[in-house]
Formats: C-alpha cells, sequence, structure tokens
C-alpha cells in the first residue's frame, strides 16, 4: 500500500470545514479593533474568539500530523510545528507559508491555558487576527495537494 492510501481525505475535509466554519464565527464579530481587545468588558466576546481561533489551529495540527504520520515525514511524533514543516519538506506547503505558520500551536496553547491576560497579548491576539487568510490559504494547499494523489 502506498503512503499516500494511508491519508484518509474524508478526515481532512472534516477538519478544513471546521477551519471554515471557526473562522467564519470569528468574522461574525463585527467589531475587531484593537480597542474591542482592550476593552475589560468584552470577554465573553474575546473568549469565544481565542476559543474558534484555538480550534482552527488545532484543525491544522490534526491536518499536517495525520499528513505527516501517514507519508511517514517523521519518524516518532515530533512537535506539531515539525509536522508543518515536514509538509513544506514534502512540497505540500511552500516553504515561506510553512515558516510563517509553523508558531500557530505554540499560540493555540497560550489561547488554550489563557496566557492571554495583558495588553501586550491583546494586541498579540487582534495582530493574529489580521492573518486569518492563512487558514484560507493552508486549506487551498491542501486541497491541491490531496487533488494531486
Amino acid at each position: 500500500m502506498t503512503p499516500q492510501k494511508l491519508v484518509r481525505k474524508e478526515r481532512i475535509f472534516e477538519y478544513l470545514d471546521n477551519i471554515v466554519r471557526q473562522v467564519e464565527d470569528i468574522q461574525s464579530i463585527q467589531v475587531l479593533s484593537k480597542e474591542f481587545f482592550l476593552d475589560q468588558g468584552k470577554t465573553i466576546q474575546i473568549k469565544a474568539i481565542k476559543y474558534s481561533l484555538a480550534c482552527a489551529i488545532q484543525d491544522v495540527s490534526r491536518v499536517c500530523a495525520h499528513i505527516a504520520s501517514a507519508l511517514s515525514l517523521w519518524k516518532v511524533r515530533e512537535s506539531e510545528s515539525e509536522a508543518i514543516l515536514a509538509l513544506s519538506d514534502a512540497g505540500i506547503l511552500p516553504k515561506e507559508f510553512a515558516e510563517k505558520i509553523k508558531g500557530m500551536p505554540a499560540f493555540r496553547n497560550r489561547i488554550i491555558h489563557d496566557y492571554l491576560p495583558n495588553e501586550f497579548d491583546a494586541i498579540r491576539l487582534f495582530e493574529t487576527l489580521q492573518t486569518l487568510d492563512d487558514f484560507k490559504k493552508f486549506s487551498k494547499y491542501i486541497l491541491n495537494w490531496l487533488e494531486s494523489i
């Protein structure tokens, strides 16, 4: 059996669909300004944004880990960032793009463990939301690769 046959396309499609839903949920909040993230009265909305962002990042990690494992791109379960870079080494993701998003899993951990209590991290969260198109780009690269196998 070829490694490509071990790739569960239907599972990857589920993850990619969930990424789209999470990003749409984030974008449904109309006012996403720096002031919004610094406003202590917006706690519930910010938690909802953080949750959706963490879920989207988790699905990026799941896709990368699944493909890296199926294609034996890593010998043992390494970090999620390494899975992203492994897809770059295999030509599935462009190297520059993989380098850009490899920090997503670490940022997800900051979100999940609620390490975002201060002004610097609130602004970092806001800045991260300015790159939501990275999720669309990621999905496009993965879908293009899936069509080729």
